[in-house]
C-alpha cells in the first residue's frame, strides 16, 4: 500500500531538503563496504578506480561494463603510452573531491564517455558532471564529450583506440560517437575493425547449428569439458 503521496508546498519543498543529510553521508556508507568486497575478492574498488600509466596525459572517463574493454586494450595495445581510464564507481552522489584525487595530475585532456544521448541539452550526464567538477580549478584539463553503445552497439578496443588516438589530436573532435557511421551529423570517430585485445593464443570458434538438433547442447557440453579438463579457460555466448 502507499500512503501519504500527497503534500502541500509547505510540506513538500521541507521534505525534499530534509532527506539531504542520508545523500551527504552516502559516499563513506558505499566506500565502506566497498572496502569489504575489496578485501573479500582481492580485487580494488573505491567511488573513483584508476588504471593506466601514473603519467598519463589522455584520460578516457567512463563508467559500466565499457570499462572492461578500454581496461584491456590498456593492458594488451596501448601499454607503455601516456593514457588511462578512470572509472566510475559511484555515479550519484558524484564526489568531486574523490575523483579528482584519483586523476594523475599530469592529465592535459579527458574523454567522457557517455551511455545515453541528450538531445537539446548542452552534454550528456557524465560528462556535464566532469566538466562541474573542474570548474573553477586551476589547470584544469581539456574535456571532450564522447557517446557510446545506444540499443547496446557493441564496443570494441579498435573504438577505444580511435578515442585516444582522436585525443592526441592538434584539434580533438568534441561530441563524437564510436561504433557508428554517422553519415548524417558527422560525429562518428573512425576505427580500425581488426584491432584486437585478445592476448596471444587466443582460440575463438563461431558454430552454425539448428534449434532442435542438438548442436547447442553440444557445444555447451564440448566448452564443459574444455573447461573442466584442460588448463584452458573457456566461455560461450
Amino acid at each position: 500500500m502507499t500512503r501519504g503521496t500527497a503534500q502541500n508546498p509547505d510540506i513538500f519543498f521541507q521534505a525534499r531538503e530534509a532527506a539531504q543529510p542520508y545523500y551527504d553521508r552516502l559516499p563513506g556508507i558505499v566506500a565502506e563496504e566497498l572496502a569489504k568486497v575489496s578485501k573479500a575478492t582481492g580485487r580494488k574498488y573505491h567511488l573513483f578506480d584508476y588504471v593506466g600509466a601514473r603519467d598519463a596525459e589522455s584520460v578516457i572517463v567512463a563508467m559500466g561494463s565499457v570499462c572492461e574493454t578500454i581496461d584491456e586494450t590498456l593492458e594488451n595495445i596501448l601499454k607503455g603510452k601516456k593514457v588511462g581510464l578512470l572509472k566510475v564507481r559511484l555515479y550519484r552522489p558524484f564526489v568531486e573531491d574523490a575523483f579528482r584525487k584519483a586523476l594523475p595530475k599530469t592529465v592535459k585532456r579527458i574523454a567522457v564517455l557517455d551511455r545515453t544521448k541528450e538531445p537539446g541539452a548542452p552534454g550528456d550526464p557524465l560528462y556535464l558532471d566532469v566538466k562541474a567538477a573542474f570548474y573553477g580549478q586551476k589547470n584544469a584539463p581539456e574535456i571532450f564529450a564522447g557517446r557510446y553503445g545506444l540499443g547496446s552497439n557493441d564496443t570494441t578496443p579498435g573504438q577505444i583506440v580511435s578515442v585516444y588516438d582522436n585525443l592526441a589530436k592538434r584539434r580533438p573532435k568534441d561530441h563524437f560517437t564510436i561504433g557508428i557511421e554517422d553519415d548524417v551529423n558527422g560525429s562518428s570517430l573512425p576505427y580500425d575493425t581488426k584491432v584486437s585485445a585478445e592476448p596471444a593464443g587466443t582460440i575463438m570458434c563461431k558454430f552454425w547449428g539448428l534449434g532442435s538438433d542438438g548442436t547447442v547442447g553440444a557445444n555447451k557440453t564440448a566448452i564443459k569439458i574444455i573447461g573442466d579438463h584442460t588448463n584452458l579457460y573457456a566461455q560461450g555466448y
